[in-house]
């Protein structure tokens, strides 16, 4: 996430600079700095580059020119102008922050670096360092130095403590150094919690939860990020119900194995989408995992209707698989894990066909010993009543070994 200081930010800057300089007292001057405070850009523009050539030795003026220039769209002239104030008076930290700036929205991001690195936030005036820290932290993560970036934005963080943007630039700094998204999570959470409207940190902190419960080989640490983002996701997806967040509040839930509440949120999801191939998908697992396997199939046929591709149309392959195979309907689980080219569990379900077909035939003849075994015992029984009580004897001493071996074998 690209980080972006204020208008007002560089109009406080200006003014702190304007007390500490000696202003050339000319019309244009005045006449530029009207403009500015206006929103005149291409007024003040128009000024401030006459004071250049009247003042050609004044820092000041090619400052005030660049950050004109840069609020104007013209960002070329103004990383001209604001590398002219730096060199004329490198002393002056602003001038370096806004070239560091401008240079940013440009893409020059080692250019960036190099020239915001020499400064020490710590002798910065103190409105100065939470914007530098933003645009130093861009600079460094971007020229894959997110370490330093962690180092001096840890550092204002705990200076301004209420300020979200400094959260969120932490959280992105944390996640482009060793894929901290632990760390990112708690950092994305707390900058969405200072700034509930901010919908991109509440995003960033739910993805991250759920990455790092994904990572988790803990399934206490698993049930506590995946809760932990469900919590943010609902949140968001409360305050902004928009398709996507409604998806992640039930991914999340999914994930907490809250399963009745994140079919919930794919509901709504699927309102909007009625023909999303995932939000059906999603709803298979968690109408699976709460053992309502016909109307899971359901959905995933209707997944199918959509057109699934690539890793998702696999997915759903799979998982109706899955479903098949407990409902020991091991044709269809064949059937499906062949379109998912799983040949391993396709393998595995002829293995298990096999057996439950050896195990259906064992069953018949189970079935049939035990009803030789009963009708022997009421021939027993009609023998006794006739009083033919030899003949029921040699029957009778039969039981005990067809009913051991009926226990061993079908036991």
């Amino acid at each position: 996430m690209k980080s972006r200081v204020s208008r007002t930010t560089i109009a406080a800057a200006m003014i702190l600079l304007l007390l500490a300089v000696t202003v050339p007292a000319n019309a244009e001057w005045n006449k530029g700095l009207e403009a500015y405070k206006k929103k005149d850009w291409a007024t003040a523009v128009k000024e401030f580059e006459e004071v250049t050539k009247t003042n050609p030795d004044y820092a000041g003026a090619y400052y005030m020119l660049g950050v004109s220039q840069r609020a104007n769209g013209q960002l070329s002239p103004a990383i001209a102008s604001l590398r002219k104030a730096v060199e004329l008076d490198g002393s002056q930290a602003s001038y370096k922050i806004a070239l560091g700036q401008a240079l940013l929205q440009v893409d020059r991001f080692q250019d960036a670096y190099e020239v915001l690195k020499p400064l020490n936030i710590s002798s910065l005036d103190a409105s100065h360092r939470t914007s530098y820290a933003l645009l130093f932290a861009q600079a460094a993560t971007k020229t894959n130095r997110a370490g330093e970036a962690v180092r001096v934005l840890t550092t204002q963080a705990r200076a301004d403590t209420g300020n979200p943007r400094l959260q969120q630039a932490l959280g992105s700094a944390y996640s482009a150094t060793t894929g901290d998204e632990a760390k990112a999570f708690e950092a994305f959470k707390k900058a969405f919690e200072l700034s509930p409207k901010d919908v991109t940190s509440g995003r960033n902190a739910v993805r991250a939860g759920i990455s790092v419960a994904r990572r988790s080989t803990s399934a206490q640490q698993k049930a506590r990020y995946y809760g932990q983002a469900a919590q943010v996701a609902e949140k968001l997806a409360t305050s902004s119900p928009t398709f996507d967040h409604q998806l992640l509040a039930g991914e999340a839930w999914l994930g907490a194995k809250e399963y009745s509440r994140a079919l919930g949120w794919f509901d709504k999801a699927r309102a909007q989408q009625p023909n999303n191939a995932l939000v059906y998908y999603y709803s298979a697992q968690c109408k699976t995992s709460l053992n309502k396997l016909n109307p899971a199939i359901s959905d995933l046929q209707q997944a199918l209707k959509n057109r699934p591709a690539g890793k998702l149309r696999t997915q759903v392959y799979n998982q109706g698989g899955y479903i098949y195979d407990k409902k020991k309907d091991y044709n269809n689980a064949i059937s499906w894990y062949q379109e998912a080219g799983n040949q391993k569990m396709v393998s595995e379900m002829r293995v298990k066909q096999d057996s439950a077909a050896q195990n259906l035939q064992a069953q018949q003849e189970c079935r049939e010993f035990k009803r030789k075994i009963d009708a022997l015992q009421l021939q027993v029984e009609e023998l006794e009543k006739l009083g033919d009580m030899d003949n029921a004897k040699l029957l009778k001493d039969q039981l005990p070994i067809l009913e051991r071996q009926y226990a061993e074998t079908c036991s």
